[in-house]
């Protein structure tokens, strides 16, 4: 009897007459770690690694405590130091095999956690919806295009709150803020009509709100001497009821609109988004001010970097594409948004955001505008003689910048360029029936890109929409 199996055999008497439950447990843990290390044939036959590590893969899917990176790899070379090989050995499918039990899943509006800390991804409209029942203001900043504005109008749906949008620029005045007389008489201003819910009237299934959610959209391009009339709102959204003279009679907070009246607080939810942090300037983003530390203190707690979401556009955006025009019909995308992909990390290498970026919408475009021409193809060939395809909507996008900026990008994106326009002729010519494939090197590619950009946010605190 070797060594092993003498240690497995005490173990497993161990685990039946232990004193107590604690000795039990350690005693089960070890003999399943040894028993783990048995499975491993270490006659240097590659097949009980490859055997070895899938058990391993589907303990940890299966068990209801997540496994840190840590573990994952020790557990793995604990697997290959018996054997003449190690991790750097193992072929690119086993490697990817192996990524798949570290790497922490990313839905739609998840948040991206570190995967060596075990803990799963929370989806953000949870971490928002959580925020609006502790009444705390919001700030989401990042990129432009990343979905912030959007998102506001999913919380207010799931509140049945009236989304109320105060757009902010050098030019929004008090009147827009608090209200005030114009020549058709009083209006009420942005935060006067949430803070009260002031005529929300009913939403789209007839019903009538229950509150509001102001959004203060791009906050940062506000006059700072303005943005100090929204401070008083902003500072009051903690003030609970409070007891006037009589402790019996108890009024919420207020504040004053452009009339004079004061307004009781109902129910309101408040949202800013901006592309940066308020107390900084931003050379990429010239229309911002830089606002007084004490705004941004107003959303202590819970301003969040907001970034692209690369797996969704991916998964749900640019792959097993169909129109209803051809139902039948799937179109696999993938070359375009690698493309696509690396020209907006180019873009934001280059610091050049501030003049254009690559958003969710060109993505859009993009994939819409090849259905449409596929589309024409098939159903109404010469009803548009010469339909616009992909390569111009990139084509387009690229005039934005400055020719000097413009010859850069595609100096150093060069191969990227030359294969996607090919790329782009070769798909327009596909029939129907191969217009949902993709290369395995596409997919490799857009994996790599994904894997990129998680690293990427998950290093920089930012949250993918």
């Amino acid at each position: 009897m070797d060594n092993t199996q003498k240690r497995i055999e005490d173990l497993e008497q161990l685990v039946l007459n232990a004193p107590d439950d604690t000795v039990r447990k350690i005693a089960q843990e070890q003999l399943d770690r040894v028993k783990e290390r048995q499975k491993i044939n270490v006659d240097k036959d590659f097949s009980g690694v490859i055997t070895a590590i899938n058990s391993l893969i589907e303990k940890t899917y299966n068990s209801s405590n997540a496994m840190s990176n840590q573990q994952i790899d020790e557990a793995i070379a604990e697997r290959l130091k018996k054997l003449k090989i190690n991790q750097a050995n193992l072929s690119s499918e086993l490697k990817e095999l192996i990524g798949q039990t570290k790497t922490t899943v990313i839905q739609i509006n998840e948040i991206k956690v570190s995967s060596s800390s075990g803990t799963r991804g929370r989806r953000l409209e949870d971490v928002l919806m959580s925020d609006a029942e502790a009444q705390n203001n919001v700030y989401l900043f990042g990129e432009a295009g990343t979905g912030k504005t959007f998102i506001a109008g999913i919380i207010a749906d799931k509140l049945n709150y009236k989304l109320i949008t105060l757009n902010c620029n050098q030019f929004t005045s008090p009147l827009d803020i608090i209200g005030g007389q114009t020549i058709e008489g009083f209006k009420e201003g942005r935060l006067t009509q949430a803070w009260g819910n002031l005529d929300l009237g009913l939403n789209p299934c007839g019903e009538p709100y229950v509150g509001a959610l102001l959004l203060l959209d791009e906050l940062p391009k506000i006059d700072p001497n303005t943005a100090g009339i929204l401070n008083d709102g902003l500072a009051k959204i903690k003030d609970g009821v409070k007891e006037i003279c009589d402790p019996k009679k108890q009024v919420p907070a207020t504040i004053m609109n452009g009339n004079g009246e004061l307004i009781q607080k109902k129910k309101i939810f408040i949202m800013a988004t901006g592309n940066s942090l308020l107390n900084e300037a931003n050379k990429d983003y010239e229309a911002n001010f830089k606002q007084d530390l004490s705004l941004q203190d107003r959303f202590a707690g819970s301003c969040y970097k907001i970034t692209y979401n690369y797996k969704f556009e991916y998964e749900k955006m640019m792959t097993n594409v169909s129109t209803k025009s051809l139902p039948n019909v799937k179109i696999d995308l993938t070359f375009a948004f690698n493309f696509l992909s690396q020209l907006r990390m180019k873009i934001v290498e280059l610091e050049l955001t501030g003049v254009a970026f690559v958003s969710t919408r060109l993505m859009i475009v993009a994939r819409d505008t090849f259905v449409a021409y596929i589309v024409n193809r098939e159903l109404a060939p010469n009803n548009i003689a010469d339909p616009k395809k992909i390569s111009e909507v990139v084509m387009s996008f690229m005039s934005l910048f400055k020719p000097d900026q413009r010859d850069n990008i595609k100096n150093q994106l060069s191969a990227e360029f030359t294969e996607f326009y090919n790329m782009c002729a070769v798909k327009e010519a596909l029939p129907l029936d191969q217009l949902n494939e993709s290369t395995k090197e596409q997919k490799d590619l857009a994996k790599i890109i994904i894997e990129t950009a998680e690293a990427n946010y998950a290093q920089d605190n930012a949250i993918p929409l």
